[in-house]
């Protein structure tokens, strides 16, 4: 871990960059802009086990042995190139560490962790993307809602029980109402917050069980999953705007269209997607949602197929899969924003997961021109010669915190600081980038701190209306 700890004294041994950016992140004319008008681009990383860093270190337990240097490596490593932003699970992934491990009963020191890694993100200028909960994994799940409400027969009643209903509310209100102990900030009040996820990948639970042209029986996957997801999303995007004006809201999921959607076509795989209960069309469509985001997972859609065949799926099937939801993202009146993206990188050697360790030649050979089609792509849509594009930013998965590829879980999927991948494609495309941000957005108004918000600067604050050219079709 020598390497590491050098380069961690570069790093942060360098003057630390204010945030360029006032006030909160808002939209305005398919773009993201602060209170100046000045466009913000969302480029950067999602992390893993951040939360666990800062805990493990504080409290002398192995969760995960690197403490506080990973969240300075990781946010001064982003404001050093070109990265505006970091996706942070705001709880626990697995039972080692869980942000609320009973209903109503929270984990102070893992709250304090969360109080850090905001604080830190915000002296390295590094706005965040915060995720209320997750669909996968074993703390601040869904599933722990589920077993709370005793509702272990039916588990979507995780969206239409009122008791379950109540309790993911009092959780959002008590996140956003957290008073930081590093910055003395409210949540809700801290503009490093750039916008808040309902929930990691949210869907029904009818996947992978059946597919086509077989259907499960069971009542979780019928198609009346769709629409309770989507009124779940609705109410829960409400409920956000209602006690957090200040920040957007946004879904947090892949972005499938429902079986009965006329973008179906455009799905991964056999007819999986269809049968998730994710709608993007409706469920983006709603007043209360900002912006519209969507995930790309070559290596799980297509994970029948080899590397090879895999890296020709993502240039046959990421442009129509971005092109489709652009088009709908622009009939929303809603930036687009490709909030998770990664590329399995595997050692036949040392295998996958906790020590992938793959060899630098495969790194480039395999991941680097997959990213390479994805930075592309937003490059291209900031060019004035791309009116009609509403890609407005993109977030890699997953950033190697510790900069060594044989630890932390996913190590066939992590980008280290040294890797081709990001020092050859993702930094200097990601300056490219932001290059082309526009230093005052047409159409967009200014927002005077302490003054009135203008009615028509709606996007970041609570929407009062949908926009025009809403395609609310059915799941």
């Amino acid at each position: 871990m020598r390497s590491f700890a050098l380069l961690l004294a570069v790093l942060v041994g360098s003057q630390c960059a204010a945030s360029q950016y006032q006030g909160f992140i808002r939209t305005s004319n398919l773009k993201f802009v602060d209170d100046n008008c000045k466009e913000f681009v969302p480029l950067g990383m999602n992390t893993w086990l951040l939360l666990e860093s800062v805990v493990g270190t504080s409290t002398g337990r192995p969760t995960n042995p690197y403490g506080l240097d990973t969240v300075d490596f990781t946010m001064q490593a982003a404001a050093n190139n070109s990265q505006t932003t970091a996706r942070v699970f705001a709880h626990g992934v697995n039972s080692t560490l869980a942000l609320q491990p009973e209903q109503g009963e929270y984990n102070e020191e893992a709250f304090r962790a969360l109080d850090y890694i905001i604080a830190r993100a915000g002296f390295y200028g590094i706005k965040l993307i915060l995720t209320f909960g997750d669909e996968w994994n074993s703390a601040d799940s869904k599933i722990n809602y589920i077993q709370w409400g005793n509702a272990t027969d039916n588990t979507n009643l995780f969206f239409t029980s009122p008791i379950i209903q109540q309790f993911y509310k009092d959780h959002i209100f008590t996140i956003v109402n957290r008073n930081n102990t590093v910055t003395g900030l409210l949540y809700k009040d801290d503009p490093t917050i750039m916008a808040w996820d309902l929930m990691n990948e949210v869907r029904c639970e009818c996947f992978p069980k059946s597919l086509y042209p077989a259907y499960p029986t069971n009542v979780e996957c019928l198609p009346e999953c769709g629409d309770a997801l989507d009124a779940w999303v609705q109410m829960m995007a409400n409920y956000t705007k209602e006690v957090d004006p200040n920040h957007m809201v946004t879904v947090g999921y892949e972005g499938f269209w429902g079986q009965y959607d006329p973008d179906v076509q455009y799905n991964p795989g056999n007819g999986w997607a269809g049968i998730t209960g994710q709608n993007f069309s409706r469920n983006m469509a709603h007043a209360e949602i900002d912006f519209t985001e969507i995930h790309f997972w070559p290596d799980t859609w297509f994970s029948t197929r080899t590397q090879e065949q895999i890296s020709f799926d993502q240039q046959q099937f990421l442009n129509s899969w971005v092109d489709q939801h652009e088009q709908v993202s622009t009939e929303l009146g809603k930036p687009l924003f490709l909030e998770e993206f990664g590329k399995a990188v595997k050692n036949v050697q040392s295998g996958s997961g906790l020590a992938a360790n793959p060899k630098p030649e495969d790194v480039s050979y395999i991941r680097d021109p997959y990213f390479t089609t994805i930075y592309d792509r937003a490059n291209n849509a900031m060019t004035a010669s791309a009116p009609t594009s509403t890609l407005r930013g993109a977030m890699f998965w997953q950033w190697d915190m510790v900069n060594d590829h044989s630890v932390v879980d996913g190590g066939d999927l992590q980008v280290a600081y040294q890797d081709t991948t990001f020092q050859d494609v993702i930094a200097p495309q990601s300056r490219s980038i932001l290059g082309l941000a526009a230093a005052t957005v047409d159409g967009c108004i200014k927002i005077n701190q302490g003054s009135v918000i203008p009615p028509t600067a709606t996007a970041g604050r609570r929407l009062l209306s949908g926009g025009s050219g809403h395609r609310m079709s059915s799941a």
